[in-house]
């Protein structure tokens, strides 16, 4: 008796490649085999006999008990219900389900352009429409993987959905979007598209009023933002500043910052001035002043410290609290026992009378009864070690 021997089943294809159908018959005897595309209306092939006039078309079997149908290249029409048919009295028929599947392809007719400007403070929407089979799921990412700020909802590093809506837009909104289409079906794809927010040149001066000592190299440094990118140089006493042996600038660009640097050889008085930074682009012109003063440095000194045989070099008037050394005679011993001073005490040649009348020359000093006159006395009473509270008392008395 014909009957089926299991059944078609469903059978998943990418669309490009190729299909193939089988139908299990035992006991066909006879009896026919064929197959029709139900959603078409069409009958492709009945036993070997192909009906149908797509080339792509063509059937097998084995022994007259598994029968084939071959689909090569598929494409998204050759998707649907196929039924194999025997022709017995009555019929015998059962269906297997085609699927074609289709990788995301993205619509440029219906998605934005590559590239968008806007002015700064305007709303804009991007969008990206795709296609495929299954349908394709789209989310949109930021490719320097910075957060995507909607101003709607909290900033998110994924935003879901064919558009994305950007209110108020800022220059944090620049940069490059990436519209990513993807349905299980492999390879994703993806848009990028660039945001571009214009607006005019703004320029930050760290430091305003600035001092150099004479002779010194300084740089100043300004930093730029403006879209379209701006045309940035220095000016001095209205004069634009060229790099020459004096002078030499530099310049650090990303998409909407510059950072100028201008290096200064050699300050002198004739640099004691105002110098400026300019940006100019298509929607306006902007500057930045830096006042330039001269440091005066005094002239240097010699200052000898103490415990140091070496001179040192210094700016301005000595430290009055600093040690400094003067040279002296060394104090030592004649060879007669008596101590040599730098300027030996003053000794009167003429004896003065005392109150009781008795001059110095009258005096007897020493053991003995041995006299001397005035001069020998008070030499004899200083060139003794006698204590030094001493000395001074005889000093006092007799001046």
């Amino acid at each position: 008796m014909t009957r089926f021997s299991g059944s078609i089943g469903n059978v998943t294809v990418t669309v490009g490649r190729d299909a193939a159908l089988s139908c299990t018959v035992e006991d066909l005897g006879e009896h026919k085999v064929g197959w029709i595309h139900l959603q078409r209306q069409m009958i492709v092939a009945v036993h070997t006999r192909m009906i149908s006039r797509i080339s792509r078309y063509s059937v097998t079997h084995d022994s007259h008990k598994t029968w084939t149908l071959h689909i090569n290249g598929v494409t998204e029409e050759d998707s649907g219900y196929y039924m194999c048919q025997i022709n017995t009295d009555p019929a015998l028929a059962q269906v297997g389900l085609l699927q074609v599947v289709v990788p995301p392809n993205i619509v440029d007719e219906s998605s934005s352009s590559s590239e968008i400007q806007v002015r700064e403070k305007a709303n804009v929407t991007l969008r990206c429409a795709a296609k495929g089979n299954p349908d394709p799921r789209i989310m949109w990412k930021r490719e320097d993987g910075a957060m995507i700020v909607t101003n709607t909802r909290n900033p998110e590093s994924v935003h879901n959905g064919e558009t994305l809506s950007l209110r108020q837009v800022s220059r944090t909104h620049m940069g490059a979007y990436l519209c990513i289409a993807s349905n299980g079906v492999p390879p994703s794809v993806s848009k990028r598209i660039t945001l571009d927010v214009e607006f005019p040149p703004q320029i930050h001066v760290p430091n305003q009023l600035v001092g150099v000592p004479t002779g010194d190299n300084v740089t100043i440094e300004c930093f730029v933002e403006a879209f379209p990118k701006a045309i940035s140089y220095w000016v001095r006493k209205d004069m634009m500043i060229l790099n020459s042996d004096k002078y030499r600038s530099e310049t650090f660009e990303t998409v909407y910052r510059i950072h100028m640097k201008l290096i200064i050889f050699n300050f002198s008085r004739d640099d004691n001035t105002t110098y400026k930074c300019v940006a100019k682009n298509s929607l306006g012109e902007t500057e930045g002043d830096i006042k330039l003063n001269e440091i005066y440095m005094p002239p240097k000194v010699k200052e000898i410290r103490s415990g140091n045989s070496k001179s040192e070099d210094i700016y301005g008037v000595p430290d009055p609290r600093a040690e400094v050394s003067y040279p002296r005679k060394e104090v030592g011993r004649s060879a007669q026992g008596k101590e040599d001073f730098d300027d030996p005490p003053l000794v009167p040649k003429t004896a003065h009378p005392t109150n009781n009348g008795v001059s110095v020359a009258d005096m007897t000093v020493g053991a003995g009864g041995s006299s001397a006159s005035g001069p020998d006395l008070l030499n004899g009473f200083l060139l003794q070690p006698l204590p030094l509270f001493m000395s001074c008392l005889l000093l006092l008395l007799y001046p």
